[in-house]
Formats: structure tokens, C-alpha cells, sequence
């Protein structure tokens, strides 16, 4: 993926042009920084950032970077020239909102659930904030008013419509795995729906552009997380065989300790 789509992903994840430049620089120093007291140079991050994000001029990165030391997210230490920033617990806070994070436990129960409703058109927007709720806990839909999750989502739906006070019906009903819908088995209903034909792609071609160590990692360390933005990081029972969502993720713990090295050889005199 080319970085002005990885940028599109991100922009439309993430949101602002400050929530994405605290993300730059997340990634330009490397998850194994978090927390770290170590500074980061300022210059040199907005050159590799700018380089980078060229949808954005110098201007717009400096005002996100101004807006992030004023909310606190990011601070400049005394002891260090100005050009030093560091990321603050409040910062690292905000990352972890808005970082997608690879589960490497996914405790199922062996069941599927099939979530339908009846909700009366005149309650609309009812309707909409319930599918946005039932995607959110996982769920992809098969057809109108109808959803499958592979993780229970019972007690989490009735509390949400209990809450909001949505009127009509929801019911919840579950399957095996070894079941089928129609004319699909689980397992294609589950890869169709999910699109994880084209979440592996997007793996495949992530592991061969990046494990030769030769693009930027920062680069990598973007489109990895635009992937698994989109991978439904569905029970591990559940993927197709040879899935190479493990594998990508070793990359990219690997390449997040890159910047940071790489940065400790530029310091060296």
C-alpha cells in the first residue's frame, strides 16, 4: 500500500492532524520507548515527518506539535535544548485510545452468535447507533437486521440497549462452528463477511515489503497498523489455515525497535 493510502486509513482512524502526529511520532520512536524519559529530537522527527506525510505542510505539523505540548501530550524537558519533546503519561495515554492492538489472547467459547432485530423505522437513528454498537463488539453484518459475532455479545447488547433505551426487539441466538447458513459452511460464511481474503493480502504483502529491512520502518510501522485497523482479529480456532497475522505482527514489533536504534547511532558523535 502506497503511504498516501496508509495516510487515508490513518487520517480516517484516527481523526485529527494532532491525534495523527501524535501517532507519527509514536511511530518514529518505537512502542518500546513507551514511557521512556529519553527525549526525542524534535527536528529530526519533523524532517522524517514531513518527508513522509506530504499531505500536510511543515506549518500544519509544527501547529500539531504546538497543540500537543498545550494539551499536555507532549512536553519539552528544561534540562534539554527546545528542539527536545518528550511524550507524556497522558500522551502515552491517548495512544494507547487510539493505537489498534493486536490480541494475542482471544478467549472463545466455541460458539457463534446470530444477533437480529426489529426496530421500528421511525426510530432511525436508534437503528444506526445499535449497528455501529454491535460492529464495535465485533459483530459484521449478513444482511439487513442481521449480524454474527464470534465472541458472546449478549450481556454487552442488553446492556447497551437497556441503557439507551431502544424500542422493538433484539434477539440472540447462537451456532457451532461446525454449522452452516444457508448454503455456506461457518468458515466461508466467516471469510466472506469478514473479508479476510484481503486482510491476508494485505498481511502477505506487508511481510514481503518489509522483512527485507530496507524501506523505512516508520513507513512500516503505519501500514501495519492501517491492516490491523481492519483485520476483525476474529478466535484463533476461527482463521483460515496459515493466516499471517502472528507472523506480521513479529515484524512489526521488530521493526518498532528500528527507529529507535537508528536514533541512537545519528546521536553518536
Amino acid at each position: 500500500m502506497r503511504k498516501k493510502q496508509v495516510l487515508a486509513v490513518t487520517d480516517r482512524v484516527i481523526g485529527t492532524t494532532t491525534d495523527v502526529m501524535l501517532l507519527v511520532l509514536y511511530s518514529l520512536i518505537g512502542a518500546a520507548s513507551a514511557g521512556s524519559s529519553s527525549p526525542i529530537k524534535i527536528s529530526q522527527s519533523m524532517d522524517e515527518a514531513q518527508k513522509w506525510l506530504d499531505s500536510y505542510n511543515y506549518d500544519t505539523i509544527k501547529h500539531a506539535l504546538y497543540n500537543l505540548t498545550k494539551k499536555k501530550l507532549l512536553r519539552r524537558p528544561k534540562k534539554y535544548s527546545r528542539e527536545d519533546i518528550e511524550i507524556t503519561n497522558l500522551g502515552w495515554k491517548r495512544i494507547r485510545e487510539l493505537v489498534p492492538t493486536y490480541k494475542e489472547k482471544r478467549p472463545w467459547d466455541g460458539h457463534l452468535y446470530l444477533i437480529s432485530y426489529d426496530i421500528p423505522t421511525s426510530n432511525n437513528t436508534s437503528r444506526n447507533f445499535l449497528r455501529q454498537y454491535i460492529q464495535k463488539t465485533g459483530g459484521a453484518m449478513l444482511q439487513d437486521s442481521l449480524w454474527i459475532n464470534p465472541y458472546n455479545p449478549t450481556k454487552l447488547i442488553d446492556t447497551y440497549v437497556s441503557e439507551r433505551n431502544i424500542p422493538g426487539t433484539v434477539l440472540i441466538s447462537k451456532i457451532g462452528k461446525d454449522g452452516a447458513i444457508g448454503d455456506e459452511t461457518i468458515q466461508e460464511l466467516l471469510e466472506r463477511v469478514y473479508h479476510l481474503e484481503h486482510v491476508r493480502k494485505r498481511y502477505d504483502d506487508f511481510i514481503e515489503t518489509f522483512a527485507k529491512h530496507t524501506a523505512s520502518p516508520f513507513a512500516g510501522i503505519q501500514e501495519y497498523l492501517s491492516i490491523l485497523a481492519c483485520d476483525p482479529q476474529l478466535p484463533f480456532p476461527l482463521l483460515p489455515k496459515n493466516f499471517p497475522d502472528r507472523k506480521a505482527y513479529e515484524l512489526y514489533t521488530f521493526l518498532q525497535t528500528l527507529p529507535r536504534r537508528q536514533a541512537g547511532r545519528l546521536a553518536k558523535p
